[in-house]
Protein backbone atom coordinates (compact mmCIF):
# COMPACT_ATOMS: atom_id res chain seq x y z
CA UNK A 1 0.00 0.00 0.00
CA UNK A 2 2.60 2.20 0.60
CA UNK A 3 4.29 1.73 -2.68
CA UNK A 4 1.02 2.67 -4.82
CA UNK A 5 0.73 6.38 -2.80
CA UNK A 6 4.23 7.41 -4.27
CA UNK A 7 3.08 5.67 -7.87
CA UNK A 8 -0.59 8.53 -8.43
CA UNK A 9 1.30 10.99 -7.19
CA UNK A 10 4.06 10.33 -9.81
CA UNK A 11 1.26 10.01 -12.58
CA UNK A 12 -1.10 12.86 -11.61
CA UNK A 13 2.37 14.91 -11.74
CA UNK A 14 3.44 13.32 -15.43
CA UNK A 15 -0.54 13.77 -16.59
CA UNK A 16 -0.17 17.63 -15.38
CA UNK A 17 3.22 18.14 -17.07
CA UNK A 18 1.93 16.66 -20.06
CA UNK A 19 -1.05 19.33 -20.57
CA UNK A 20 1.08 22.29 -19.45
CA UNK A 21 3.36 21.45 -22.20
CA UNK A 22 0.43 21.28 -24.99
CA UNK A 23 -1.19 24.53 -23.48
CA UNK A 24 -4.29 22.64 -23.00
CA UNK A 25 -5.82 22.16 -20.03
CA UNK A 26 -6.17 18.33 -18.23
CA UNK A 27 -9.86 18.13 -19.10
CA UNK A 28 -9.24 19.00 -22.32
CA UNK A 29 -6.87 15.93 -23.16
CA UNK A 30 -8.96 13.76 -21.60
CA UNK A 31 -12.34 12.81 -24.39
CA UNK A 32 -14.72 10.35 -24.07
CA UNK A 33 -15.40 8.07 -27.80
CA UNK A 34 -17.74 9.98 -29.60
CA UNK A 35 -21.58 8.79 -29.26
CA UNK A 36 -22.29 6.64 -33.18
CA UNK A 37 -25.00 7.35 -34.60
CA UNK A 38 -27.46 4.20 -34.60
CA UNK A 39 -29.56 2.52 -37.50
CA UNK A 40 -33.29 3.09 -36.98
CA UNK A 41 -34.60 1.82 -40.66
CA UNK A 42 -36.79 5.13 -41.24
CA UNK A 43 -37.31 3.63 -44.98
CA UNK A 44 -39.35 0.83 -43.35
CA UNK A 45 -41.54 3.11 -40.73
CA UNK A 46 -44.94 3.80 -41.56
CA UNK A 47 -48.34 2.12 -42.34
CA UNK A 48 -48.31 0.14 -45.28
CA UNK A 49 -51.17 -0.94 -47.65
CA UNK A 50 -51.39 -4.59 -49.26
CA UNK A 51 -51.68 -3.86 -53.10
CA UNK A 52 -53.57 -7.36 -53.86
CA UNK A 53 -53.42 -7.46 -57.92
CA UNK A 54 -49.40 -6.41 -57.79
CA UNK A 55 -49.03 -9.63 -55.51
CA UNK A 56 -48.12 -12.68 -56.54
CA UNK A 57 -48.14 -14.72 -53.14
CA UNK A 58 -51.11 -16.56 -52.27
CA UNK A 59 -53.50 -14.33 -50.63
CA UNK A 60 -55.24 -16.94 -48.73
CA UNK A 61 -52.38 -18.93 -47.47
CA UNK A 62 -51.32 -19.71 -43.80
CA UNK A 63 -50.18 -17.65 -41.42
CA UNK A 64 -52.98 -14.85 -42.86
CA UNK A 65 -50.94 -12.27 -45.39
CA UNK A 66 -51.26 -8.48 -43.79
CA UNK A 67 -53.77 -6.19 -45.33
CA UNK A 68 -51.76 -3.84 -43.25
CA UNK A 69 -48.51 -3.38 -41.65
CA UNK A 70 -47.32 -0.77 -39.32
CA UNK A 71 -43.66 -0.53 -38.50
CA UNK A 72 -42.06 1.46 -35.81
CA UNK A 73 -38.33 1.30 -34.92
CA UNK A 74 -36.05 2.08 -31.96
CA UNK A 75 -32.86 2.06 -31.20
CA UNK A 76 -32.84 -1.36 -30.14
CA UNK A 77 -36.43 -3.11 -31.02
CA UNK A 78 -38.57 -2.94 -34.02
CA UNK A 79 -42.28 -3.28 -33.84
CA UNK A 80 -44.53 -4.64 -36.38
CA UNK A 81 -48.49 -4.53 -35.95
CA UNK A 82 -50.35 -6.70 -38.58
CA UNK A 83 -53.72 -6.40 -39.81
CA UNK A 84 -54.52 -9.78 -41.37
CA UNK A 85 -56.46 -10.79 -44.72
CA UNK A 86 -59.39 -13.34 -43.32
CA UNK A 87 -60.94 -16.45 -44.58
CA UNK A 88 -64.77 -15.58 -43.45
CA UNK A 89 -64.21 -18.81 -41.98
CA UNK A 90 -61.47 -18.26 -39.59
CA UNK A 91 -61.60 -17.81 -36.32
CA UNK A 92 -58.83 -15.72 -34.71
CA UNK A 93 -58.55 -11.72 -34.58
CA UNK A 94 -57.96 -9.95 -37.82
CA UNK A 95 -55.47 -7.60 -35.36
CA UNK A 96 -52.95 -10.20 -33.56
CA UNK A 97 -51.19 -8.66 -30.63
CA UNK A 98 -48.42 -6.27 -31.84
CA UNK A 99 -44.89 -8.36 -32.73
CA UNK A 100 -41.88 -6.68 -31.09
CA UNK A 101 -38.44 -7.93 -32.33
CA UNK A 102 -35.10 -6.90 -30.96
CA UNK A 103 -32.02 -5.82 -33.66
CA UNK A 104 -29.80 -7.70 -31.70
CA UNK A 105 -30.84 -10.76 -33.10
CA UNK A 106 -32.48 -12.46 -29.97
CA UNK A 107 -35.33 -14.54 -29.72
CA UNK A 108 -38.27 -13.11 -28.17
CA UNK A 109 -40.72 -15.90 -26.71
CA UNK A 110 -44.27 -15.39 -26.38
CA UNK A 111 -47.04 -17.74 -25.27
CA UNK A 112 -50.15 -17.69 -27.94
CA UNK A 113 -53.36 -19.25 -27.07
CA UNK A 114 -55.09 -19.21 -30.43
CA UNK A 115 -58.22 -21.57 -30.93
CA UNK A 116 -57.70 -22.89 -27.11
CA UNK A 117 -54.30 -24.18 -27.58
CA UNK A 118 -50.98 -22.76 -26.28
CA UNK A 119 -48.10 -22.17 -28.71
CA UNK A 120 -44.87 -21.31 -28.31
CA UNK A 121 -43.73 -18.42 -31.01
CA UNK A 122 -40.15 -17.04 -30.89
CA UNK A 123 -39.65 -13.80 -32.86
CA UNK A 124 -36.29 -13.00 -34.43
CA UNK A 125 -34.62 -9.83 -36.31
CA UNK A 126 -31.81 -10.28 -38.90
CA UNK A 127 -30.65 -7.99 -41.23
CA UNK A 128 -30.10 -9.26 -44.81
CA UNK A 129 -29.01 -7.47 -47.64
CA UNK A 130 -30.52 -4.05 -47.01
CA UNK A 131 -33.87 -6.03 -46.38
CA UNK A 132 -35.58 -6.57 -42.87
CA UNK A 133 -35.86 -10.61 -42.35
CA UNK A 134 -38.74 -11.39 -39.67
CA UNK A 135 -39.09 -14.47 -38.54
CA UNK A 136 -41.68 -16.29 -36.06
CA UNK A 137 -41.06 -19.86 -35.07
CA UNK A 138 -43.92 -21.98 -33.63
CA UNK A 139 -44.18 -25.46 -31.57
CA UNK A 140 -46.67 -26.80 -29.58
CA UNK A 141 -45.87 -26.88 -26.32
CA UNK A 142 -44.43 -31.05 -25.82
CA UNK A 143 -42.85 -30.97 -29.17
CA UNK A 144 -39.09 -31.12 -28.55
CA UNK A 145 -37.58 -30.37 -32.03
CA UNK A 146 -39.72 -30.02 -34.56
CA UNK A 147 -41.26 -26.83 -35.15
CA UNK A 148 -42.90 -24.74 -38.08
CA UNK A 149 -41.49 -20.97 -39.13
CA UNK A 150 -42.31 -18.21 -41.74
CA UNK A 151 -40.01 -15.99 -42.57
CA UNK A 152 -40.89 -12.43 -43.83
CA UNK A 153 -37.77 -10.59 -45.79
CA UNK A 154 -38.93 -7.00 -46.17
CA UNK A 155 -37.71 -4.69 -48.82
CA UNK A 156 -38.30 -0.82 -49.35
CA UNK A 157 -37.95 1.08 -52.67
CA UNK A 158 -39.34 4.60 -52.55
CA UNK A 159 -43.26 4.34 -51.21
CA UNK A 160 -43.01 0.34 -52.31
CA UNK A 161 -42.64 -2.38 -49.68
CA UNK A 162 -41.94 -5.73 -51.16
CA UNK A 163 -42.71 -8.95 -48.33
CA UNK A 164 -40.66 -11.64 -49.52
CA UNK A 165 -42.72 -15.03 -47.65
CA UNK A 166 -41.01 -18.02 -47.00
CA UNK A 167 -42.17 -20.77 -44.92
CA UNK A 168 -40.00 -23.54 -43.64
CA UNK A 169 -41.38 -26.94 -41.51
CA UNK A 170 -39.29 -29.01 -39.40
CA UNK A 171 -38.57 -32.38 -38.44
CA UNK A 172 -37.43 -33.58 -34.97
CA UNK A 173 -33.94 -34.91 -36.62
CA UNK A 174 -33.60 -30.93 -37.37
CA UNK A 175 -34.05 -31.38 -41.19
CA UNK A 176 -36.43 -29.33 -43.21
CA UNK A 177 -39.72 -30.75 -44.84
CA UNK A 178 -40.54 -30.82 -48.50
CA UNK A 179 -44.14 -29.03 -48.08
CA UNK A 180 -47.24 -30.82 -48.93
CA UNK A 181 -48.24 -27.55 -51.31
CA UNK A 182 -45.53 -27.17 -54.19
CA UNK A 183 -45.81 -23.53 -54.05
CA UNK A 184 -44.78 -23.35 -50.50
CA UNK A 185 -41.43 -24.45 -51.22
CA UNK A 186 -40.61 -21.14 -52.79
CA UNK A 187 -41.00 -17.62 -51.81
CA UNK A 188 -44.37 -15.58 -52.19
CA UNK A 189 -44.12 -12.12 -52.87
CA UNK A 190 -46.72 -9.71 -51.36
CA UNK A 191 -46.81 -5.64 -52.49
CA UNK A 192 -47.46 -3.08 -50.28
CA UNK A 193 -48.09 0.92 -50.97
CA UNK A 194 -47.03 3.44 -48.21
CA UNK A 195 -50.30 4.68 -46.71
CA UNK A 196 -50.39 8.71 -47.22
CA UNK A 197 -52.37 10.71 -44.37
Amino acid sequence: MTHARPATVLLAGALLLIASLIGQPLSAQIELAPERPVRLFPQFVGTWVLDEAASTGQLMMAPRVPLTLTISTSATELTVVRRLRLHPNDRISDTPPPEVYRLDGSETWIKDARTGVTISRSLRFTLVADMLALTIREAPPNVRRGFTQFTDALAVEGDVLTLYRQLTSMNDAGAIYVMQEPANNFKHTFIYRRATG
